[in-house]
């Protein structure tokens, strides 16, 4: 990073506890500005936010919600940390693609405690028989990623695991990977103006 040069982050609140921790722990050094992740379900919303958001020496730890993000990265020395969603870029390109070969659906932390609002009113899986085809068609089971902030909310799960009729695992994962693409992404901002 040069001197003189702010770079600021801006991401997706999926991250806001796990992003918080690591500033705290020393492990990134830059501020972050979040925004809601329910965005991720309207697109067009979501695309005018960034768009309002995005500065230059900008960090942006986004998947790819809004189909036009690797457009704005394109200009204003932007990078977008590497992955096509959020849970790639919190498990990495590896586990990732494994646990998605094996049929499994992911659920987060911040959305896992709100996913009757997520499933139900932002989806349109109000019909339990309707939700259970969808998610069984695609899906063998649902993991819930525990990033090791939250206390793992095994009742929720429970629930969940109930209306989908479909298994509910924990994996318990550590921040390395989050860490690691951020900080890469710092180092390889492009400063020119």
């Amino acid at each position: 990073m040069q001197k003189g040069r702010k770079v600021h982050g801006l991401a997706c609140s999926i991250f806001q506890k796990e992003i918080e921790l690591l500033k705290q722990q020393g492990k990134i050094n830059i501020p972050f500005e979040y925004i809601d992740s329910e965005l991720h379900m309207k697109p067009l919303q979501l695309k005018e936010v960034l768009k309002s958001k995005i500065k230059p020496q900008c960090v942006l730890c986004y998947g790819k919600c809004e189909p036009n993000l690797d457009k704005n990265t394109k200009y204003h020395n932007v990078i977008k940390t590497e992955g096509l969603n959020c849970i790639e870029i919190i498990l990495g390109n590896k586990l990732y693609r494994k646990l998605r070969a094996e049929g499994s659906f992911f659920l987060l932390p911040e959305w896992t405690h709100k996913w009757e609002r997520i499933f139900k009113e932002l989806l349109g899986l109000s019909d339990i028989e309707l939700a259970r085809q969808f998610m069984n068609e695609m899906h063998t089971k649902m993991i819930y990623v525990n990033t090791g902030i939250l206390p793992i909310p095994h009742k929720t799960l429970i629930e969940i695991e109930a209306f989908f009729n479909i298994p509910v695992k924990v994996i318990d994962i550590k921040l390395d990977e989050l860490e690691k693409t951020i900080n890469f992404s710092i180092q390889n901002l492009n400063y020119e103006n």
